[in-house]
C-alpha cells in the first residue's frame, strides 16, 4: 500500500523551475538497507532532543547525522529532519507521511533515500524531481478523476481509509455552490494564463452547474447550496425541496457565503473566459440573482417568501441591530463587491445607483475598513469569514475607478491583509497584491503585463514557499501537533480547538480550504476522505495569471 505525499523542497534558489519532491511508499519487507553517514549514539540523541532549536519531540529512538550536517532523527511520534542552520526541525508525521508514527529505527541510503522501521512495517521517503506546474498539474488530474459531480467539484468519502482504489462516493456538502465557484475562477485563470481550451470547457461545465441552482429552484434569483438526483440520499442540517420536474432535491436555506462564491465566478469568468453567447446567457442570471436581492431590501427570500438565516444586506440590520455587528462590515463590504460585479456585467444603471445608495445614505463604503474586528488569536475569530471577504475584494478592486472609493477599499483591504499576512496564504497574498496592481493595470478583461508591484510587497517568496511545502496529496489524515513541544504558545479557538501562535509549515497541519484556521493544531479524519485541491489550485493561476509567480 503506498502512502503518497507531497514535501516541496527547493534544490536550489526560487528561480530554478525544478524541486524536489518528497513522496513515500511502503516497500515489501521487514530489513532496512545499509546507512550512510553516523548513526548517532544514545548521549547524542540525548543532547539533540534536550537542545536549540527543540525538536517536535523527545522520545528519539535512532538517528543518523550526514555529511553535509543533516540530521535525521526516528521518534515515537514522527521522523524529524534538521538542515544545517535551520530555526525549525520538519516533522513527518502521520499516515499521509508514514505508515506508523513510531520510527524503531531509521537508515539513509546512498541516493538520499529515507528508510524507517516501524510496528506497522517498513516505509521509505525519497525525492523525484518535478516543476511546480507538474506538481499542480498532478493536483489538478486527481481532482478531474474524482471530484466532479454534476460539474459540481467537491470533496469525496473513501471507502476505506486512504485507499483510492478500494472505491469512493462524492456526497452533497452545504457550501457546494462556493466550492465550486472557486475552480471556475482557478480555470478562468488557467485558461487566460495558458490558452488551454480545455481549462475553459472546465470552468464553463462548473459554470453550468452554478446556473443550474439558480433554475432549479424555481424562483429567479434564487439558488440552492446544492442538489441531488431524487434517488440519491441527501445529506445535511439545510431544507431539501423537491424541484418542478419531480427529478431533483436541492438544498435551501442559501447563505451569503453561496452568493460570494457565485459573483466572484461568474465575474472571473465573463472577463477572461467567456464566448459572445455565453456572456449574455451570464449577463441574465447575474441579473436575476442581484435583481432579488433589491426586490426583496437586501434580505434573501426563499420560494416560500421565508429569509433565509444568514442571506441578509440590509442597511437597518447591519447598521441598527446590535446582533449583526460582527458582520456590518463583511456583509457591507459583499454587497457593495456583488453590486458592483452586476453593474460591470450587465451595465445596468439600477446596480450603480443602488450601491451609491448604501455608500452615501448608510455609509457602507465606511463599513469596510473594519471589516476584519477581531485579532488572528481570539477564540471568536472566524475564519470562514476572512475568505469570504478576501473573495469579495477581488472583484471590488479591479472595478471599482471612483479615487476616492479605491482609497477606501484598499484601506480596508490593507488592513485586513495585515492581519492576515502571518498565516502565509498566497491567496490572501495574491489578492492584496491583484487589489494593488489593479491601480496601474485597471483592465479586468486583460492580462497585466508584469506585475507592478515588489516582491516584498505581497510576500512573494511566502507564497512560492507555501506551494514547495503544500502536500499534493489532500487525503485528510488525522493529523495530531497538540503534543508537541515546539509550539510556542498555545491557546483555545474557535469552537474550543487547540490552537499555536506559531504558525507549522502546511506540510505538518491538516488539509484544510481556505475557511479553515491554519493555528489550529489537531484535525483531519482518519484518511475517510479527500479534498477536491481547489484550495492550490486556486492561488497557483491567480498568481500565474497576474505574473505575481513564475513557473
Amino acid at each position: 500500500m503506498s502512502y503518497a505525499f507531497c514535501w516541496l523542497v527547493a534544490l536550489s534558489v526560487a528561480s530554478q523551475p525544478k524541486f524536489g519532491m518528497w513522496v513515500s511508499d511502503q516497500p515489501a519487507g521487514d530489513k532496512l538497507p545499509p546507512s550512510i553517514g553516523r548513526r548517532l549514539k544514545p548521549v547524542e540523541l540525548w543532547k539533540l532532543a534536550n537542545g536549540d532549536p527543540t525538536p517536535p519531540y523527545l522520545s528519539v529512538t535512532a538517528g543518523v547525522r550526514l555529511e553535509d550536517g543533516t540530521v535525521w532523527l526516528g521518534s515515537r511520534q514522527g521522523l524529524m529532519r534538521l538542515s544545517p542552520g535551520a530555526r525549525h526541525w520538519r516533522l513527518f508525521h502521520s499516515r499521509r507521511w508514514l505508515p506508523n508514527d513510531h520510527i524503531q529505527d531509521l537508515a539513509v541510503t546512498k541516493n538520499g533515500e529515507v528508510w524507517v522501521k516501524t510496528p506497522s512495517g517498513v516505509g521509505r521517503v525519497f525525492q523525484r524531481i518535478v516543476s511546480l506546474e507538474e506538481k499542480i498539474a498532478m493536483v489538478h488530474a486527481a481532482l478531474r478523476k474524482r471530484h466532479v459531480r454534476f460539474g459540481l467539484v467537491g470533496s469525496i468519502r473513501l471507502n476505506k481509509p486512504g485507499q483510492l482504489d478500494a472505491g469512493w462516493f462524492q456526497p452533497d456538502n452545504d457550501n457546494d455552490g462556493l466550492w465550486t465557484s472557486l475552480y471556475v475562477a482557478a480555470e478562468s485563470f488557467r485558461f487566460a494564463t495558458t490558452g488551454d481550451p480545455k481549462a475553459r470547457q472546465n470552468a464553463w461545465q462548473s459554470l453550468k452547474a452554478l446556473m443550474f441552482l439558480e433554475e432549479i429552484t424555481g424562483q429567479p434569483g434564487f439558488v440552492a447550496r446544492s442538489i441531488v438526483p431524487i434517488e440519491i440520499s441527501k445529506e445535511g442540517e439545510f431544507p431539501w425541496e423537491k424541484s418542478a420536474d419531480g427529478k431533483w432535491w436541492w438544498k435551501g436555506d442559501t447563505s451569503s457565503d453561496e452568493l460570494d462564491g457565485h459573483f466572484f465566478a461568474y465575474s472571473i469568468y465573463y472577463d477572461l473566459a467567456a464566448t459572445d453567447e455565453q456572456k449574455e446567457q451570464i449577463r441574465a442570471v447575474v441579473g436575476r440573482i442581484m435583481d432579488h436581492i433589491l426586490d426583496n431590501g437586501y434580505y434573501y427570500l426563499d420560494p416560500h417568501g421565508r429569509r433565509t438565516k444568514w442571506g441578509m444586506w440590509a442597511p437597518e440590520q447591519l447598521n441598527r441591530n446590535p446582533e449583526w455587528i460582527n458582520e456590518r462590515g463583511l456583509n457591507s463590504l459583499e454587497i457593495l463587491s456583488h453590486l458592483k460585479v452586476s453593474a460591470h456585467i450587465t451595465g445596468r444603471k439600477r446596480y450603480r445607483q443602488a450601491a451609491r445608495e448604501l455608500i452615501e445614505k448608510h455609509g457602507y463604503a465606511i463599513n469596510t475598513i473594519r471589516q476584519k474586528m477581531i485579532a488572528p488569536y481570539d477564540e471568536e475569530t472566524n475564519h470562514s469569514d476572512d475568505e469570504l471577504a478576501f473573495v469579495a475584494y477581488y472583484p471590488l478592486l479591479r472595478y471599482e475607478r471612483d479615487p476616492e472609493l479605491r482609497r477606501i477599499y484598499l484601506l480596508s483591504l490593507q488592513r485586513s491583509w495585515l492581519v492576515e499576512r502571518p498565516e502565509a496564504s498566497p491567496l490572501f497574498n495574491f489578492i492584496y497584491a491583484a487589489g494593488l496592481q489593479a491601480d496601474a493595470w485597471p483592465h479586468a478583461d486583460k492580462r497585466p503585463p508584469e506585475p507592478f508591484l515588489a516582491p516584498t510587497e505581497y510576500d512573494r517568496d511566502v507564497c512560492r514557499q507555501w506551494f514547495q511545502d503544500v502536500p499534493a496529496d489532500t487525503i485528510r489524515w488525522t493529523i495530531v501537533n497538540s503534543n508537541r513541544c515546539d509550539l510556542g504558545r498555545v491557546y483555545l479557538g474557535r469552537h474550543g480547538k487547540l490552537c499555536s501562535t506559531r504558525l507549522l509549515p502546511i506540510s505538518e497541519r491538516r488539509v484544510m480550504k481556505w475557511n479553515g484556521n491554519p493555528y489550529q493544531l489537531d484535525g483531519g479524519n482518519g484518511g475517510r476522505d479527500r479534498d477536491d485541491g481547489t484550495f492550490i489550485l486556486l492561488p497557483y493561476w491567480m498568481g500565474r495569471y497576474h505574473r505575481l509567480i513564475a513557473e
